[in-house]
């Protein structure tokens, strides 16, 4: 389960970059096949939808900067990289020269691209079964969703691909007349068809993906559906996107919160909580899946793990408030906060806190670091991490689900979710308290309830801005206050700037407002 991804065929089609296609570069290679010649079969057809999963391993997607683009803008870690792109990331100064901007813009385009090469080489397969036909359609578009979805909210309007680019008109889309809400709206669209042809789960489906669990599911389109509406303030519409899967019965809270971040197969796979993930392994193999087309040497590694580690690359430590955030509150049994040795490694004697990765500890006692996504709690290589990353899990949901509640008038229902998500953590039941609390109090506490549960995994930017609060002059100076990055950003850097590279290549491309 862990490897079907990446056994995949290597096709002669674009899958990276908008590049240019001169025809004296139309040379013939013939170790790949040409994709006229080789879409004939069901098997082929699976083969095309597991290439795009395969994209979500890659450096510009899941396996680290993805994650950077949200955790390292947000206010819950600093960077302190000599690598001048994350602190200029976290600083909100990167300049659109940069090279490292092409790293996440190449992953999302490589996911649509080959969800549209999917999409097409599938409706050419006449000898496929319907119910598989249906399934394979619904994860590409879905995929392609989620690209999208990525794409837009890291860099703004970027050019809707929506067909394979087959000539040098194609290779230069214009994005001068495309906003967010085109790309929202192509969004929605993909994600209705997704809804209409994806399971509620594998196990018990007729075919090759019987039982395959890390594919896309109804209750990941629903899911990030619900983001959608949500994200544009619909929250009338999200309701009932989040209400199917909380009352769907398939997911559940992992009693064990640290368990949601282990690298171990046993405990991942009976985990009720993710809805949808980018899978890795602990395989050594001698290839690194930084990107490019996968090879079957490729190992599969979570390169946050060296990239967070305290141990490792060092980039990023987590921000004084997110410390206090989650010592703010103490377990029933007057114990810390389980999600706290879970997130940030300290040295905290008087709480049990004395190890770090897997040994007596060894780092400097007064300074703090990132635990989740690292191997800070148990040691280990962290080249061959093999942690899943989360990119819907069921308690963002239920605060998502919550949030969406309070605002369209029911705040004790809204309570009643919330609740649930601390009950895991072992919190005191303030349920009542958090039922009589108008909206601005409610929407404060949940900002509260959202950075201690889901904190360092690439949501917190994307609340901050949606709540209006980089606009808002006195949240603005409590971020800044959280984070000190913050005394650097500016109104126009509520995106990253489009690469020059990319603005260089495609003469139809224009910038967002960082590239002013």
């Amino acid at each position: 389960m862990k490897t079907y991804f990446t056994k995949v065929f290597l096709l002669a089609v674009v899958t990276t970059s908008l590049i240019s296609c001169d025809s004296e570069l139309d040379i013939k290679n013939t170790n790949r096949l040409a994709t006229e010649e080789y879409y004939q079969s069901q098997d082929e057809a699976q083969a095309a939808v597991d290439a795009i999963y395969n994209g979500l391993i890659i450096d510009g997607n899941y396996q680290r900067m993805t994650p950077i683009m949200g955790d390292a803008r947000g206010d819950e870690a600093r960077s302190r990289s000599p690598w001048i792109f994350l602190a200029q990331t976290a600083n909100f100064t990167v300049p659109s020269t940069d090279g490292a901007l092409e790293i996440a813009y190449l992953g999302y385009f490589t996911v649509i691209n080959r969800a549209n090469q999917a999409l097409e080489a599938i409706g050419q397969i006449e000898d496929i079964e319907p119910e598989l036909r249906d399934r394979l359609i619904g994860q590409a578009y879905f995929l392609r969703a989620l690209a999208y979805f990525n794409a837009t909210n890291v860099y703004d309007n970027v050019p809707l691909v929506l067909e394979v680019q087959t000539g040098a008109e194609t290779f230069f889309p214009s994005n001068q007349e495309t906003t967010q809400a085109d790309i929202y709206a192509q969004i929605e669209s993909d994600l209705n068809e997704a809804i209409t042809r994806l399971p509620v789960s594998y196990d018990n489906v007729s075919g090759p993906d019987i039982g395959q669990a890390a594919r896309a599911t109804v209750g990941a389109a629903n899911s990030l559906m619900g983001k959608l509406k949500l994200y544009q303030g619909d929250y009338g519409g999200a309701l009932p996107y989040f209400q199917a899967v909380v009352n769907s019965g398939e997911y559940d809270l992992a009693p064990n919160y640290g368990d949601l971040f282990s690298q171990d197969p046993a405990i991942e796979n009976a985990n009720p909580g993710r809805i949808f993930w980018a899978e890795f392994t602990q395989s050594a193999n001698v290839d690194f899946n930084w990107g490019g087309d996968p090879t079957v040497n490729w190992r599969q590694f979570s390169a946050i793990a060296p990239t967070y580690s305290g141990a490792d690359f060092y980039d990023f430590i987590p921000t004084q408030f997110l410390v206090d955030e989650l010592k703010q509150e103490r377990t029933i049994n007057d114990e810390i906060d389980p999600r706290y040795p879970a997130t940030i490694l300290s040295y905290l004697p008087d709480e049990g806190l004395t190890q770090s990765y897997g040994q007596p500890y060894f780092l400097d006692q007064n300074e703090n670091y990132i635990a989740k996504y690292t191997l800070a709690n148990t040691g280990g290589d962290p080249f061959v991490c093999g942690i899943n990353y989360h990119v819907i899990r069921f308690a963002d949901v239920l605060l998502m689900y919550a949030e969406c509640l309070a605002n369209t008038g029911d705040i004790p229902s809204a309570a009643t979710h919330v609740q649930r998500v601390r009950d895991r953590a072992n919190l005191p039941d303030r349920e009542a308290e958090f039922a009589g609390y108008n909206l601005n109090q409610f929407m404060e506490q949940l900002a509260h309830e959202r950075v201690t549960e889901l904190a360092i995994e690439g949501l917190r930017w994307y609340d901050i801005k949606r709540w209006g609060w980089l606009d808002d002059p006195a949240k603005l100076n409590e971020l800044e206050a959280n984070d000190p990055d913050f005394s650097t950003y500016t109104s126009n850097r509520n995106y990253q700037p489009f690469p020059q590279t990319e603005l260089d290549r495609n003469p139809n491309l224009v910038g967002n407002s960082a590239n002013d």
